[in-house]
């Protein structure tokens, strides 16, 4: 199993709502906004405080431990990093001006 964000914010998100916690009693109980949570569980980057202040709202903390257990990544930190370092596909191709 490889260590990222979008992976990381798909399973806290079916751990919430298995849960049936809203996204809004999360936000609420780890005293950030939901934008932040939903931003989190659509992994689109986040801290290791924010991870952690969720995994404890919805009373998950352990899943670290049991996630690092199954993880074939040496240094969660560094799958952290590496992860943010992936350049993106553009979105868009913008039409050159043709400037005579």
């Amino acid at each position: 199993m490889q260590l990222n964000t979008k992976t990381v914010g798909i399973t806290i998100r079916r751990l919430r709502i298995r849960k049936g916690i809203t996204l809004e009693d999360v936000a609420a109980r780890a005293s950030l906004s939901p934008i932040t949570v939903r931003a989190l569980e659509l992994g689109r980057g986040s801290t290791i405080t924010t991870l952690l202040k969720v995994l404890s709202a919805i009373d998950e903390v352990g899943f670290v431990v049991s996630w690092m257990e199954k993880s074939n990544e040496i240094n969660p930190m560094q799958a952290l990093r590496d992860s943010r370092k992936q350049t993106l596909e553009p979105k868009r191709v913008s039409r050159k001006l043709n400037l005579k």
